[in-house]
């Protein structure tokens, strides 16, 4: 984009995914204060939206709070030049958005319970007796489903941003960065705890465990895209790993984290290296 004027308008389009990105991108290239005002030009036509078009307050209220973990995520990567660090303000970010909607929209997330354990009864007909429906669509555990939702929305919004700066001014940069991404060895133990803890106590939380598992996971899908180019294996395994993921997301997810952690101690690029040598 050529300056403030065509990154406004593209913020203000509404566009999801496109215009937290055009945020992102403002911010990563001309850092917090351009950043801010692009943020504002996308934030308006939310409000107006909430405003003039009595779109529910929860929909207006959760586009602001993307768009402001957007920002958040991309002026950690701009000041850090770490994705570990912005990934981990992402899920922070998104996990206090989630616990603000238990607070703050508190009827909207009780309707939403009732409406999905009422479905799964119909659905699951006699079989609904042995699953404990209430624990898995309770309050909990939809602001799970809204955190992590936030979170992905987030990561992908500020990914594209990156790309379309790494397009612009640096071909190729996003691609090295995270096939480069190794997490600490400390921070990768917690966020495996912490979603192994989700997984392990209730249903309700494995939202919660998928959001602690988010630095995790894209640095997984990280080492997977440096292991399929180091080994030349052409784009076929990451298009079947990705369609996995959305299919069996758990299983994968749980692979993906575990490869992300063990690497984080054995650092499998270097251990490659070394064998090469």
């Amino acid at each position: 984009m050529r300056g403030r004027l065509q990154a406004a308008i593209v913020a203000m389009l509404g566009i999801p995914l496109l215009s937290p990105a055009t945020v992102a991108l403002v911010t990563l290239r001309r850092g917090m204060t351009e950043g801010l005002m692009i943020f504002l030009w996308a934030l308006a036509p939310i409000i107006l939206f909430g405003v003039f078009m009595e779109t529910p307050a929860a929909a207006v209220w959760l586009g602001a709070m993307q768009l402001g973990i957007v920002l958040i995520g991309a002026m950690l990567l701009r000041s850090s030049v770490s994705w570990q660090t912005a990934l981990v303000g992402i899920a922070v970010a998104s996990a206090v958005c989630g616990l603000l909607a238990i607070g703050t929209e508190p009827e909207v997330l009780t309707r939403l319970s009732a409406q999905a354990i009422e479905d799964a009864r119909e659905t699951l007909g006699a079989e609904a007796d042995s699953v404990d429906l209430e624990s898995l669509f309770s309050l909990t555990s939809l602001a799970g489903v809204l955190a992590w939702a936030t979170a992905l929305a987030s990561t992908l919004a500020l990914v594209l941003g990156r790309w379309w700066q790494a397009l612009l001014y640096n071909p190729g940069g996003l691609g090295g960065e995270l096939r480069k991404l190794r997490l600490n060895p400390l921070l990768a133990g917690i966020c495996m705890l912490a979603w192994v803890y989700c997984l392990a106590t209730e249903p309700g939380l494995a939202s919660w465990g998928l959001l602690a598992a988010l630095p995790l996971l894209v640095a997984g899908l990280g080492l997977a895209h440096w292991l399929v180019k180091h080994r030349g294996w052409g784009g076929g395994p990451l298009v079947a790993l990705y369609i996995f993921l959305v299919i069996q997301t758990l299983p994968v997810t749980g692979f993906l984290c575990g490869m992300a952690l063990i690497d984080s101690w054995k650092d499998f690029r270097g251990l490659t290296r070394k064998t090469e040598q």
